[in-house]
């Protein structure tokens, strides 16, 4: 009877799989009663390898539709990235993990909505608790208000941030670059100071890694050129991160075109909030199999990652047993590429 329980768990699971949804609006199926004292609210349609996932926890938990449902206060992103504006913006909050570049500070560039500042900030905190002493900083958000800002032709919605990349010193010191750097397709820097700072895949993977499986926020565009690009799959690759992660990966990951090619930062730009729809407008991008990934992603670090992974994935997918469901509000957008 000892081993019939999870056998019998797996079947009724796959028994009660919904439907698959229509591909723009998703929605929560039921909560699946099981014959062992673990509540299951799905938030998406599993597969196979899910369902086994979910019949190996071995405590009470209850996944929910929370993924996207970030709350950014009173801000508001109007328009599009390109021609919009900014409501009740938030600025960023300094700390030892999350610095602001000087000239980004005197030009007042840093205002987002609440959700972008808020993803911000906790994912520098998780990359410097992973990798002491480290400090993401940033370029470029919004000026207060939102507008034009020179010389981007983005950043009008409070949704766009540049994030400087990490680096190490090949001469051996613990510095790290305190702007930009420019760096060759072999991810070595060719200005300022030629050769002197390498690419520090690890660490730039680890930022990427928290953006595109944070629970709140949905990440659309993260423009970076295409040799470090390719460096970022490469290293998740072998790494054996989930397939589902690294596919995000390669579609959330592009050299954008009509623009620099982002070999000196990162811009990150997340998808419209829920609740500034419809006067917020995504533009070009498919965002619609982000919660997916976000999902099996975070299932996956709780199933094999160390002991902080399991507890950082157990946080971000369960609330208190207690019933309820969430909707899952559709991401819109087009195919094609970011402008």
């Amino acid at each position: 009877m000892k081993h019939r329980l999870p056998f019998l768990t797996i079947l009724l699971l796959l028994a009660c799989r919904p439907t698959p949804p229509t591909p723009v609006r998703r929605t929560v199926p039921p909560v699946v009663a099981l014959p062992v004292d673990v509540t299951v609210t799905v938030a998406l349609p599993l597969d196979d390898s899910q369902v086994d996932l979910l019949a190996a926890v071995d405590e009470p938990m209850a996944y929910v539709g929370r993924f996207g449902h970030a709350t950014g206060g009173h801000s508001h992103s109007m328009g599009t990235a390109q021609n919009g504006y900014l409501l009740s913006g938030l600025a960023v909050t300094e700390s030892p993990a999350l610095r602001i570049l000087p000239q980004t500070r005197t030009r007042g560039f840093l205002w987002g909505t609440g959700e972008l500042v808020h993803l911000l900030e906790r994912s520098a905190q998780a990359v410097a608790d992973e990798y002491p002493r480290s400090t993401v900083r940033l370029g470029n958000l919004s000026k207060e208000g939102g507008g034009d800002i020179a010389p981007s032709h983005s950043h009008n919605s409070g949704r766009d941030a540049d994030v400087l990349f990490f680096a190490f010193d090949r001469n051996g010191s613990e510095a790290a670059p305190s702007n930009f750097v420019h760096f060759d397709e072999n991810g070595l820097s060719d200005s300022p100071d030629p050769g002197r700072w390498e690419f520090d895949t690890a660490r730039n993977w680890a930022l990427v890694h928290r953006w595109l499986t944070d629970p709140d926020v949905v990440v659309q565009w993260i423009f970076v050129s295409v040799p470090l690009r390719n460096r970022l799959l490469d290293y998740a690759l072998r790494q054996r991160e989930p397939q589902s992660l690294r596919d995000r990966a390669m579609h959330v990951l592009v050299q954008p075109r009509d623009s620099s090619p982002h070999a000196d930062h990162f811009h990150i730009r997340i998808a419209c909030p829920p609740d500034d729809r419809p006067n917020c407008i995504d533009g070009f991008g498919q965002t619609a199999h982000a919660r997916e990934a976000q999902v099996d992603a975070l299932l996956q670090m709780y199933a094999h990652g160390s002991p902080e992974e399991q507890r950082y994935a157990r946080e971000l997918l369960t609330l208190p047993v207690d019933g309820s469901v969430a909707e899952l509000p559709p991401i819109e957008g087009d195919e094609g590429k970011p402008e």
